[in-house]
């Protein structure tokens, strides 16, 4: 299973730390997982594909300039021949690949450095993004307990559902 966010995305939302993320990490990875389920549901009930059929993640292999028209990849396995994507948010596309990198890339518009993560697909920067808003507000709602924690998980839960339902509809983030 395609996940669409991270520990690290979900821990951001929290403001926990590497430790905290690290004792938390089963019930981090089970919100993960019931989020992405969520998403892919939420498209197939407006009669689309699921969005995790398309999306590959690697890391930068080498830094990246803005207006680069070649993107060096850690691992180019999953990544199509040609397509669009994200470098860190920063959408683009491309029109070849060869192993490891991918040729022909325009619409780069920033600088990246090394190791930065790099998706294809259309929606991955913002899919990331509501994954994170929900996990982290499943997180927060099976750990409860505070009111604190139950008003931040509700308005975590609010923004990541009204995104995803207004992605779903539109199919596009163009």
């Amino acid at each position: 299973m395609v996940y669409y966010c991270s520990q690290s995305d979900v821990g951001s939302r929290l403001g926990i730390n590497n430790a905290q993320r690290t004792q938390a990490s089963a019930k981090l990875t089970l919100a993960i997982r019931r989020a992405t389920i969520e998403i892919d549901q939420e498209f197939r009930d407006y009669g689309r594909d699921a969005p995790s059929r398309e999306t590959a993640e690697t890391t930068l292999d080498g830094a990246v300039s803005a207006g680069a028209t070649t993107v060096n990849l850690t691992s180019g396995t999953a990544f199509s021949t040609a397509g669009s994507g994200n470098i860190d948010g920063d959408s683009f596309s491309w029109t070849g690949k060869s192993t490891n990198q991918l040729t022909g890339v325009t619409g780069v518009s920033a600088d990246h450095l090394d190791d930065v993560t790099v998706q294809e697909g259309e929606m991955a920067h913002v899919l990331k993004e509501i994954c994170a808003d929900l996990a982290a507000a499943f997180y927060m709602e099976d750990e409860g307990g505070t009111i604190m924690s139950e008003q931040g998980g509700t308005v975590l839960r609010e923004r990541g559902t009204t995104n995803l339902k207004r992605l779903a509809h539109l199919g596009t983030v163009n």
